[in-house]
């Protein structure tokens, strides 16, 4: 089992900057896109070990939605956006503008609006972080996986081949005129990624 990671006050402070940057680049895309107001707010931005990721998103046996994008440049790593199955479902409604059904099932066309919004949301947030630390990052094609949490972060781990200990966690609200949405986004550095964007950190 990891260790907790100890930040300086300086490494704290500069995450939740960039957390928030990050939610302002994404709000500021879809709200073009979609030609209305979106706002996205970060409770909270925090570095977590890999194996707690389950249960910051209610537990390794609760079904979720999760947005899997590998990422390439001077911090190779996994992004995963995990929303609830019915969050991802009013996610999805924001993007074709269609009223949402109350059914747990995902329909092809919901499941082609969230890939198109998690590669938004990659880009923004990548966009923001690469800014901030000056070091590139560019997603590939995102991967849509409806299963229980704990089997998403095995996925990550075995069948990505994710060395990683710890996750970048920036919980995200989504918020627009008639619905909001939370989701947890996370980026799980390749080891020695971490390491390097702390230290670009430490560098501004």
């Amino acid at each position: 089992m990891s260790e907790e990671l100890v930040l300086t006050d300086v490494q704290r402070d500069a995450l939740k900057e960039i957390g928030n940057i990050c939610a302002g680049n994404a709000a500021t895309v879809l709200s073009q896109l979609l030609n209305r107001k979106i706002t996205i707010d970060v409770p909270r931005i925090l570095i977590v070990p890999i194996e707690q990721v389950p249960n910051v998103v209610g537990g390794a046996e609760t079904m979720v939605a999760g947005l899997v994008l590998r990422v390439f440049g001077d911090i190779p790593n996994t992004i995963v956006f995990i929303f609830s199955q019915r969050d991802a479902k009013v996610l999805s409604s924001f993007m074709t503008g269609k009223t949402m059904t109350e059914s747990k099932v995902i329909t092809d066309i919901e499941r082609s609006a969230l890939k198109e919004v998690g590669l938004i949301l990659a880009n923004a947030y990548l966009g923001a972080l690469s800014s901030f630390v000056g070091l590139g990052m560019v997603p590939a094609a995102p991967e849509l996986i409806l299963d229980m949490a704990g089997a998403i972060v095995d996925y990550i781990l075995i069948e990505l081949s994710c060395q990683s200990e710890y996750a970048l966690l920036i919980e995200s609200e989504f918020t627009e005129p008639s619905a909001s949405v939370k989701g947890h986004f996370f980026i799980i550095p390749d080891p020695s990624g971490l390491e390097a964007m702390l230290t670009a950190i430490d560098k501004r």
